[in-house]
């Protein structure tokens, strides 16, 4: 097949469009929102890139939580997602959501609310007690989220872990 130039042109013109448009459909959820789909979409290339992408991943949410808790201080109704974090290396965050994620029931639970169980269960909470959070969790966030509900259930399990 022979394409001339404005055919060749128009053809590109229409190839970079469905890119863009694709793209612009399949855009992230905002942090607070990023769940096991997330998390499963960072299995890409080989299994070290994955090991590595999804340390960062856990890193950077780790930063932005020791940021939070800096201005959560500051509001009473405010959340300190730093305390999900303490006591465990960034291995075992990944490990622990890997875990987590395997359940197909627990993908529409937001990461952050998914390191709080990875936290419960390193800190060795009773599997009855991880069960009803992880209900709860699934329960808040099963048609898009309930932020309220969501930090009712850090306030109460939160006590669990000091």
């Amino acid at each position: 097949m022979n394409l001339g130039k404005s055919e060749t042109r128009v053809l590109l013109l229409l190839v970079l469009l469905s890119v863009g448009t694709r793209r612009a459909y399949c855009q992230e959820a905002p942090i607070g929102s990023q769940n096991g789909v997330t998390w499963q979409n960072l299995n890409v290339g080989t299994q070290a890139e994955t090991v590595t992408r999804k340390t960062f991943y856990v890193d950077g949410l780790y930063n932005m939580s020791v940021f939070w808790s800096q201005h959560a201080r500051l509001r009473e109704d405010a959340v300190d997602y730093n305390d999900a974090f303490i006591g465990m290396n960034v291995g075992q965050i990944r490990d622990g959501l890997d875990s987590f994620y395997v359940d197909q029931k627990n993908l529409s639970v937001p990461i952050i609310d998914a390191i709080l169980i990875v936290r419960l269960q390193n800190a060795q909470i009773g599997q009855n007690k991880i069960g009803q959070v992880i209900r709860e969790f699934r329960k808040a966030t099963l048609n898009g989220g309930a932020p309220a509900e969501e930090n009712r259930i850090w306030k109460s399990t939160l006590p669990l872990l000091r």
